[in-house]
């Protein structure tokens, strides 16, 4: 069996859902290989044109595959367009890598659709998808974040001293003087023994300037993104973060009590609504409340833990292994056997 992912941007965010299915499929001896759709994916409306349609129609057929999976909307209404263009189209399964509906789902038409919640689900028939086509998966993230080891099993990693507060914060989406606001106020207000993580890129702007500002202050521990990002997360009494789907997703996994930073200049955030309403983060209202927020779930262990309880509850952690198994069933069912896209076109 040869799966193909279409992606549709070069981030974090696609990349980390990509690459765990990658290797849920890879664990099941299928074949699946990414196509990075980056370079044309720009604009909306070049997912409706026709030679490029064409040319994506006769990769899939050289490529022999038995399945396309959308890991996004632009890649979504491309292969809707693709399906309405051949006589016999290839099996389609988008991942709905969100805690929303997406506006354009309507304008969508593929086999089959993954989504994180069963919330998620009932918005989607609401919009006119049938329910047989919807599975509740979850969003697949890497495999190194599943892999709980414990906090105490990660700061012997670290070699963090076990009563040391510990603070992670996510700082994609804020500003370098919001980072710094973030560090001066838990310093004024911290009076136990802590440190505060601040994964940065490599080779960046920020992290050099971040590593000025934290030169001398033992509290303040600048890292570059790193394959352990995992351990450092799990070490953690709470993270501090911009609300993001992926990101939000691999902490509620790693099973780490959440504070989404909402600045005075934000408005309803759906990113928020989500989590918070299902009880599996907190919102900061502003560089004060936020620390005041994270203090509480290291102080609070029957705070932390409730939240941590809400996590597992709402949010799988095998959503790559589930996309796998529905795609081997459904292809196999529906195909009777014949599962190419250049065998059925024959047919």
């Amino acid at each position: 069996m040869r799966i193909i992912i279409l992606k549709d941007q070069i981030s974090h965010k696609l990349n980390s859902v990509s690459e765990a299915v990658i290797y849920a499929a890879m664990e099941r001896h299928i074949d699946c290989e990414p196509l990075d759709l980056s370079g044309f994916l720009i604009a909306p409306s070049k997912t409706s044109c026709p030679d490029y349609i064409r040319k994506i129609s006769e990769y899939i057929r050289q490529e022999k595959a038995d399945a396309v999976v959308c890991t996004g909307s632009f890649s979504m209404k491309l292969m809707t367009a693709v399906k309405a263009q051949e006589n016999h189209p290839i099996y389609c399964y988008g991942i709905i890598g969100e805690y929303f509906c997406p506006p354009s789902i309507a304008s969508v038409n593929l086999d089959c659709y993954f989504v994180p919640h069963e919330e998620i689900k009932t918005k989607l028939v609401r919009k006119g998808i049938p329910q047989e086509k919807i599975f509740v998966t979850g969003i697949p993230v890497k495999k190194s974040f599943r892999e709980r080891i414990g906090k105490a099993a990660a700061r012997n990693y670290l070699v963090i001293p076990r009563q040391r507060r510990v603070y992670l914060l996510l700082a994609e989406g804020l500003s370098e003087t919001n980072i710094r606001r973030l560090c001066q106020e838990l310093a004024e207000s911290e009076t136990n023994d802590y440190v505060f993580y601040i994964p940065t890129p490599r080779c960046s702007e920020i992290r050099d300037r971040l590593m000025r500002f934290a030169s001398g202050d033992p509290h303040i521990q600048i890292i570059t993104y790193t394959q352990k990002l995992n351990v450092y997360i799990q070490s953690a009494d709470a993270i501090l973060l911009r609300p993001d789907h992926i990101f939000c997703t691999e902490a509620a996994v790693s099973g780490v009590p959440m504070v989404h930073v909402a600045l005075e200049s934000d408005t309803g955030n759906e990113k928020n609504t989500f989590f918070v309403s299902h009880e599996m983060a907190v919102i900061g209202n502003g560089i004060r409340d936020t620390i005041r927020k994270a203090k509480r779930f290291a102080e609070e262990k029957a705070m932390a833990a409730r939240v941590i309880q809400m996590q597992y509850r709402n949010i799988s952690s095998d959503a790559a292994e589930k996309i796998i198994e529905i795609i081997q069933k459904t292809c196999q069912k529906t195909s009777g056997g014949t599962n190419s896209f250049t065998e059925r076109k024959k047919i």
